[in-house]
């Protein structure tokens, strides 16, 4: 098993803040931001391979981490999971464009200690990191009351019962996504999907597929 390396101090009293996206202005602008109010160190990284080297270079003080990277939907939350089983004590913020209450819930899950929007207003973003790189946690106003519904007893009645695999085939559904794109998305074949889908149907009710797009976002606005 790999060990977590430790953390080190840097000479400059600056903070380490590794921030992963595959966009490099998407890197640059959050740079700029986060710069404004804690003196720090920014390191860029486009994978979520590229991240995990970064975590074991610099040992950060903070984690940014985008939940898509390239064309894997849940690259980023994969990649937490793997850097909590190491790094208990590692302060993560995803930041995605993706304003879907699953994912936010995966990602809190597999434990990141907060989700915001990219597009949220810049004093937002630096309350986010403020308060995760202090040890707290942080979830968007909106996603964190979606969440919170997400958890009412009978909110949703038998769609409570959908598997892991299901609500992110759903999530993807309710994009508008082909199966084929899905099955790309997910990493899993059409057939998979497909089957998946018709399993949603019967548990959702949906007659068709329009159908079951519309009860999909349904789902995850919570009604």
């Amino acid at each position: 098993m790999i060990e977590a390396p430790p953390r080190k101090q840097s000479a400059n009293g600056l903070k380490r803040i590794v921030i992963i996206d595959d966009h490099p202005v998407v890197v640059e602008g959050w740079g700029r931001i986060i710069r404004q109010r804690i003196p720090c160190e920014i390191v860029g990284a486009a994978t979520a391979l590229e991240g995990w080297r970064a975590w074991r270079a610099a040992r950060p003080d903070l984690m940014v981490v985008d939940l898509t990277l390239g064309d894997h939907r849940i690259a980023g939350i994969k990649l937490i999971d793997r850097l909590r089983m190491l790094d208990r004590d590692l302060p993560i913020l995803v930041f995605t464009m993706h304003r879907s209450p699953i994912l936010a819930r995966r990602a809190l899950h597999a434990g990141a200690n907060g989700v915001i929007n990219k597009d949220s207003p810049s004093d937002e973003i630096l309350t986010a990191l403020t308060e995760v790189l202090a040890g707290g946690n942080y979830v968007e106003g909106r996603l964190a009351t979606q969440i919170a519904l997400m958890n009412l007893p009978g909110r949703r009645g038998n769609a409570a019962n959908l598997t892991a695999r299901e609500e992110e085939i759903l999530g993807l559904i309710a994009e508008g996504l082909s199966y084929r794109e899905i099955a790309d998305r997910a990493c899993i074949s059409y057939k998979t999907v497909s089957n998946v889908s018709l399993v949603l149907r019967d548990k959702l009710g949906a007659s068709s597929l329009g159908e079951l797009v519309v009860k999909g976002i349904r789902y995850f606005d919570g009604g």
